[in-house]
């Protein structure tokens, strides 16, 4: 699966809940709730972020809470392509050794955010790169009672040993540790950071030495807590939005030796600002980025922000003074923005899209440490390089004693994230797909595992059951392939109706709804580890075609052999308009058609054409009805 990313309309009884006032000592972000144990926004909206790592409210503020992996791509900080999916790029961590990470953003102290590699010993640059690492980690608690160390700032007039009005909920399924931000301690002893995240070091940028934050990773590339920012500022915060840019601003040109010394100005990203922002849309992924947004977008969905005319990516001006620096900037990406889903809202589409900010941030040229840190709330605490807005770890929510649930920010409950199980991609299915379904926010799937002992799937496994009620109101129980309490792999029944459709999700006396957006077609093909399809390779030798077997995506044949390709996928719906291109170069298709040996599998047999013979890795690109499949590769030789 290359990433989690996937409301039901919120009943009146929720939407009551999102106005409820904070209690008196609460901490800065909870906004609703008690305001002392604060919800994690990277654990309560990661199903919402697009393979960029951003998301955006309804006001269309796009902005990252943890690692940007795309732009650290395009900063070139050890990352690797993997490959390209209709929902965005796929990186992962290079391998050691690494290069010193570049500057990603800077806080709104004025202090520079680092990428997770620098120098192992912070005074030495002759030192080898190393991943930086937090000092948090989760407690080891059972009843929440107690308030960590570091988070007391943030808790003003709130005592370490809480009353029992101020307690958080038991650790349990639906509230887990690493719900809230106070589930993580601090600990320095094996830490490269302090409990601001940052450290004093010498950087390439920074000879003489400078405070800088990191965001946090672990060796796998995932985020870890804090991941940009945490509770508090180690400088004066002295920054944010700016309404008035002073007399003596000068406006920074590449061409400005005085101005291009100073790292700061010249980290800013400003080479794509002439580019026009692109978004991906959920509705229809296999359309590709649009520079206005939403598109495709079916009747019946509800939606907010967007662009309606073209906007300009990354930074756009950049104005200077001895004590000041001003950005300028639309707060949109030059790489592809999108697409996002989730499951609770209609059609599974997260229907909030970015639109065109027009920041104008200000932050102080020559920061200092605080002497007393001021504590981070919710919203902008700083910019990225690009222009795109840094949040923290707070989403706006806390938990409530009064009504035993978080309360503001966004809406989690249990329920379900539904992908292809052939090409791990969200986005619409089509009747008779294969789908892979994971719980999200802890929810039971299943009271046990079970695997359907042949191809005859039942519609009941591990006492789970998967209802699709379409978009005609018909409601049928899809077949299951596997079951277990985390996991449902089933087939969208062949019968249903396009359009929006609900699901839900019984095990035992248990249940849980998903929503998915139900369209004719919507191919996706099976992928392997390293890109390549799944499927065999026939040869035609003496008029008798001969199976082998595709091993690690690799194809030898001659100029003079006749070879066939047969892969498998998921999502070919009754389309019968189906091309292929290999390497760019047209190959035929002898047939697309259901396969008869399990259901939901969809067979293409290829002609692969002579101008592949030696060509190395190429993209095979498969179009069913006018919609691009994802893509995957093969090494010709």
């Amino acid at each position: 699966m290359n990433r989690l990313a996937l409301l039901t309309l919120l009943s009146l009884t929720a939407i009551t809940g999102l106005f409820a006032q904070p209690a008196p000592g609460g901490g800065p972000g909870g906004r609703t709730g008690d305001g002392i144990w604060r919800r994690n926004a990277f654990w309560g909206e990661f199903q919402t972020f697009d393979a960029c790592v951003g998301h955006q409210p309804g006001s269309g503020d796009y902005h990252h809470h943890a690692n940007p992996i795309c732009l650290r791509a395009q900063l070139n900080d050890n990352l690797e392509l993997m490959r390209n999916s209709r929902t965005g790029q796929i990186f992962s961590e290079k391998t050691a050794p690494w290069t010193h990470s570049p500057i990603l953003g800077w806080a709104i102290d004025g202090f520079p955010i680092y990428g997770p590699y620098a120098f192992t010993d912070a005074a030495n640059p002759q030192s080898p790169v190393k991943r930086m690492r937090s000092g948090y980690r989760l407690r080891s608690i059972a009843t929440r009672t107690t308030l960590p160390d570091w988070s007391l700032p943030n808790h003003a007039g709130v005592s370490q040993t809480l009353t029992a009005a101020q307690y958080g909920p038991d650790i349990t399924t639906k509230f887990p540790l690493g719900r809230y931000n106070e589930d993580f301690e601090y600990s320095s002893s094996a830490a490269d950071l302090d409990q601001y995240n940052g450290r004093f070091e010498i950087t390439p940028e920074f000879p003489q030495g400078t405070y800088a934050y990191h965001i946090t990773i672990d060796e796998k590339g995932t985020s870890t807590f804090p991941y940009i920012l945490a509770g508090q500022l180690y400088g004066t915060a002295s920054g944010g939005r700016a309404q008035n840019v002073t007399s003596e601003a000068k406006e920074y040109l590449a061409t400005d030796s005085a101005a291009s010394s100073s790292p700061y100005l010249s980290a800013w990203l400003t080479k794509n600002a002439q580019q026009s922002a692109q978004v991906v849309s959920g509705f229809d992924p296999s359309a590709g980025p649009s520079t206005i947004w939403p598109s495709n977008v079916p009747a019946g969905a509800r939606i907010s922000g967007g662009v309606t005319s073209a906007a300009k990516a990354d930074v756009q001006r950049i104005r200077y003074s001895d004590t000041t620096v001003y950005v300028n900037s639309n707060g949109l990406g030059s790489y592809t923005m999108g697409p996002w889903f989730d499951p609770t809202m209609i059609g599974g589409i997260f229907t909030n899209f970015p639109g065109s900010q027009n920041y104008q941030f200000q932050f102080p040229r020559k920061p200092a440490e605080a002497a007393t840190k001021p504590s981070t709330g919710g919203g902008a605490v700083g910019m990225w390089v690009n222009g795109v807005a840094v949040f923290n770890t707070l989403d706006g929510a806390s938990y409530s004693v009064a009504s035993k649930d978080d309360v503001g920010g966004g809406i989690v409950f249990p329920t379900a994230i539904q992908i292809s199980s052939a090409s791990g991609e969200n986005g619409p299915v089509a009747p008779g797909s294969l789908i892979s379904a994971y719980s999200l926010f802890g929810a039971e799937l299943a009271t046990s595992t079970e695997v359907a002992p042949s191809a005859d799937w039942p519609t009941t496994l591990g006492l789970a059951t998967v209802s699709v009620k379409d978009a005609a109101g018909v409601s049928r129980l899809a077949k299951l392939s596997y079951a277990s309490p985390g996991q449902v792999n089933f087939q969208v029944p062949p019968e249903s109706a396009t359009g929006y459709a609900t699901l839900t999700y019984a095990a035992g006396s248990s249940t849980v709804a998903s929503n998915m957006y139900i369209i004719a077609s919507y191919p996706n093909l099976f992928v392997m580890p390293d890109g390549g399809p799944a499927g065999s390779i026939l040869r035609n030798t003496g008029g008798q075609e001969l199976a082998e077997p595709l091993t690690n995506s690799t194809v030898a044949m001659a100029a003079d052999e006749d070879v066939y390709l047969l892969i498998q996928g998921s999502g070919l719906g009754n389309a019968t308009a189906v091309t292929a291109k290999i390497g760019g170069k047209d190959a035929e298709v002898v047939y697309a058609r259901t396969s008869t040996a399990m259901p939901g599998l969809d067979e293409y047999k290829i002609h692969l054409p002579a101008s592949v013979v030696k060509a190395g890795r190429v993209d095979l690109a498969i179009t069913v009805a006018g919609r691009p499949a994802n893509t995957v590769s093969l090494n010709f030789r």
